[in-house]
């Protein structure tokens, strides 16, 4: 499963985030993680329920805890 997100800091260009759902992430033991260079996130399916709400704190927590990549 795919979504995509666009966030809206102030003062800042808006950022496109693109999650992904990864199952063999659910059971690996491997942090979610953010391929900066394409900014798409590689989550387990409970970052992604994260990710899927309304809860706009919860999606900045989320996006935080990602592992970087580059």
């Amino acid at each position: 499963m795919k979504l995509t997100l666009t966030f809206y800091p102030k003062y800042q260009p808006s950022i496109t985030l693109t999650v992904v759902y990864v199952p063999e992430l659910d059971n690996a033991g491997m942090r979610p993680y953010l391929h900066v260079s394409s900014n798409t996130a590689y989550v387990d399916w409970e970052n992604f329920k994260i990710f899927n709400n309304t809860d706009i704190k919860a999606k900045k927590e989320a996006f935080q805890r990602l592992q970087r990549i580059d």
